[in-house]
């Protein structure tokens, strides 16, 4: 017996609840997203603007600090932390990347690599030492809902489609956790 579209559809989207679930994955396409950016503006800045090398990788990683700081507190890691904290010390953690990626790009454009291999590594290098500090001290630690690797916008038991296509809890009122904006 083959299982119906409907089945179908729903072991679907519980696998990509599972995979969205885990902070570590959507840390990593939020990243991409920002490493996008800031590789592109870092390109265009040194090859159409022919700025300085340095002052092209600072100003294009600096450009892509908003977006991952907003999507990643509110996406990747579901921050309730006060803000101005987190913003504190995301920036701190920005001066500290800033000076390695410009660092690492200086020190690696004279060679084979260029300063786009030079972007490439120290983007790697902080992918990981960032992740664990976003997770325990940027953002502290999230909020624990029904289970520890669910997304609470995808909770695959408690949601069903709306005529429009959102999400639409299923649980009750009572049982639904608030969401904290501060």
């Amino acid at each position: 017996m083959t299982p119906t579209n409907g089945t179908a559809a729903k072991k679907l989207r519980r696998l990509l609840v599972k995979v969205l679930g885990h902070s570590a994955v959507r840390y990593l396409i939020v990243g991409g997203l920002s490493f996008a950016i800031d590789f592109g503006l870092l390109v265009l800045f040194r090859e159409v603007a022919r700025w300085e090398v340095g002052l092209a990788s600072a100003t294009a990683f600096l450009s892509s600090l908003v977006f991952n700081f907003l999507v990643q507190r509110s996406f990747s890691f579901e921050s309730t932390h006060r803000t101005h904290v987190s913003m504190i010390r995301y920036g701190m953690l920005v001066v500290a990347n800033t000076a390695a990626t410009v660092l690492i790009v200086q020190w690696l454009t004279p060679t084979v690599l260029g300063y786009m291999g030079g972007k490439v590594i120290s983007t790697a290098a902080m992918m990981v030492w960032n992740y664990f500090l976003f997770k325990h001290w940027v953002f502290g630690k999230r909020v624990t809902h029904h289970g520890t690797q669910e997304h609470k916008h995808l909770q695959a038991d408690d949601v069903e489609s709306t005529s429009a296509g959102e999400p639409k809890s299923t649980r009750p009122e009572s049982a639904q956790e608030p969401r904290h904006n501060e």
